[in-house]
């Protein structure tokens, strides 16, 4: 899968959403019409028709009839460097957050775990695919692959919501985390578990995460839609060369 650039109506959205979230908009705030918009953005009335129509199905703008578009919620965004709960992002967002879990399996290490988790041939993982959910809404979609050496008989049948506390629970906690991002169209797998059409954009993430001793004790694999809540990366400059650490301290993973 591969990225591609947003269309008229998804700009549109986007510009409301930064307007909403810097405070020009705030929640009770009647926003301009739509022909007042189509001048702003230079778009037709349509586009700017289906923009507001993505952030009222989102649940930021509200359409009063006779009377306008309010804004309702303001989007969140959260910081990709610190340690944060979908539970808490979801509850942030103004929604009820909730998961399902779809299956959960062992299976022998692929070539992709034995590189991601350290793993000898012949290992095995524990593989659990969950989905989250805003509402009623799916709004993440994970595949999450953990040592099966790790994992205690007693506690294969069933590993709980949170893989995060389970490793907890097992004295290997996650303390940090190194992620890949990249923005990806919806592919039939994906499609089918986030109720969105095929090739509609979404935020992936292929993440190894450490315990405090730097063993790698969960490999993960993402979906992200991205109308819900945002995720921001918090960039420092490079400091001077001979201030500049040999390695730099991997960030903090999300929970």
């Amino acid at each position: 899968m591969s990225g591609r650039r947003p269309n008229l109506a998804e700009q549109v959205r986007d510009e409301l959403t930064e307007l909403i979230s810097n405070g020009t908009y705030n929640v009770g705030d009647r926003l301009p019409n739509e022909d007042e918009m189509s001048v702003k953005f230079a778009v037709s009335r349509a586009t700017v028709r289906e923009g507001y129509r993505a952030l009222i199905d989102a649940g930021y703008l509200s359409r009063l009839h006779g009377k306008g578009t309010y804004v309702t919620r303001v989007p969140q965004r959260h910081a990709l460097d610190l340690n944060v709960s979908y539970t808490a992002m979801i509850q942030a967002a103004g929604f009820t957050p909730s998961i399902r879990i779809i299956s959960q399996r062992v299976a022998p290490a692929d070539d992709g775990d034995r590189a991601r988790l350290r793993l000898d041939r012949g290992a095995e993982v524990v593989i659990v695919e969950r989905v989250r959910f805003a509402d009623d809404r799916p709004v993440v979609y994970s595949v999450d692959r953990v040592p099966l050496a790790l994992v205690p008989e007693a506690a294969r049948s069933d590993l709980g919501p949170s893989l995060f506390d389970l490793l907890e629970t097992l004295n290997h906690g996650v303390r940090n985390g190194r992620a890949k991002l990249l923005p990806v169209l919806a592919g039939p797998p994906e499609a089918a578990q986030l109720q969105v059409n095929e090739g509609v954009p979404l935020l992936y993430f292929d993440e190894v995460d450490y315990d405090i001793n730097g063993t790698p004790v969960l490999a993960s694999f993402e979906w992200h839609t991205s109308d819900v809540f945002e995720m921001w990366l918090n960039r420092r400059a490079q400091p001077p060369a001979h201030q500049a650490q040999a390695t730099p301290p991997l960030a903090e993973s999300r929970t």
